[in-house]
This record gives C-alpha cells, sequence and structure tokens, in this order.
C-alpha cells in the first residue's frame, strides 16, 4: 500500500511552482522537426490556437496567465513566420479572431509529437507507481485547481480595475 503524505498550501504550492519552472524555465529555442527555431512558448501558444479555432488575445492571455501585452509579442512573431492569421470580428473591429496556417498545422503536429515522447518518458514512470486512474484523478484536480485560480485572478483584476476608476 502506498504511502499518503498530507500537503499544506505552502507544500501545494511549492510543488506546483517547481514542476512549473521545469517547463518553463526550457526557454533554449529547438527545431521541432520543420528547420526553423521556435520557443516552449510560442509552440503552446500555437497549440491553443490549434485546439480553440478563434480564440481571442484576451482569452490567450487567460489560458495562460500572461498579459495581453505579452500574449500580443508572441503573436507577432507567429504571424511574421506565417503560422497563424487574425480575422476581425463582424461585429466588433476592435476583436480579432486567432486561426492556425496550414504552415502552422505541420509545426503543431510535430511540436506534439516531440512533447509526446519527452514527456512520455515521465509519466511511463509515474505509470509503473500509479494507476490510470490515480493519474487521471490528481491531473482533475490539477485542472479544477487552475480554473478555480484563474476565477480569482479574474476577481481580482476586476477588483483592481473598479478601485482604479474610482482613485481616478
Amino acid at each position: 500500500m502506498k504511502k499518503h503524505k498530507h500537503y499544506d498550501n505552502m507544500d501545494a504550492l511549492d510543488i506546483i511552482h517547481k514542476i512549473s519552472n521545469i517547463y518553463t524555465s526550457t526557454k533554449k529555442p529547438k527545431d521541432y522537426g520543420t528547420g526553423e527555431i521556435y520557443t516552449h512558448i510560442e509552440v503552446h501558444t500555437l497549440k491553443d490556437i490549434a485546439d480553440y479555432p478563434g480564440i481571442t488575445v484576451t482569452e490567450l492571455a487567460r489560458n495562460q496567465g500572461k498579459t495581453k501585452g505579452a500574449i500580443s509579442q508572441i503573436l507577432k512573431k507567429l504571424e511574421n513566420c506565417e503560422l497563424i492569421y487574425r480575422e476581425v470580428d463582424p461585429s466588433n473591429d476592435n476583436r480579432l479572431f486567432l486561426y492556425i496556417t496550414e504552415k502552422g498545422k505541420i509545426l503543431d503536429k510535430k511540436h506534439r509529437a516531440n512533447d509526446s515522447v519527452g514527456f512520455g518518458e515521465s509519466m511511463d514512470k509515474v505509470r509503473e507507481i500509479y494507476s490510470d486512474s490515480e493519474i487521471d484523478f490528481a491531473l482533475e484536480v490539477m485542472e479544477t485547481w487552475l480554473n478555480i485560480r484563474r476565477d480569482i485572478q479574474d476577481q481580482r483584476d476586476e477588483r483592481n480595475k473598479l478601485l482604479k476608476k474610482k482613485n481616478k
């Protein structure tokens, strides 16, 4: 029988922070098999656009926990590399929908294959210890936590906007 540990808030935060750092610290651009070099953040932004055709900059920023300005910089590179394109919302000229190009689809497919192998190495070892249902449950908890965290951040952002308005 597996020994279970109790994780307090700081333990949980520390684990999440360390996992996040492992994946985001790989800032070294790489060739995913297309002959061009892209960063981890760029290919995951491309993946989000592929997964959610017509996503907006605001939605991307929320999904990735980044500012719209930071996302816009990434999108500019993806667009210059002809990986994505934008379409203006016919009902609102200020809103743009994002889509992946054929070239973008090739990179996205190669990126997913690459990450599947790389991430698969660690997941294979985790699967030697835990059942699929235990892993699915852990991921479900993390996904729930992520959604709650996004909602809390949205509420904080809204409160901050109201405070700024009030103080003007």
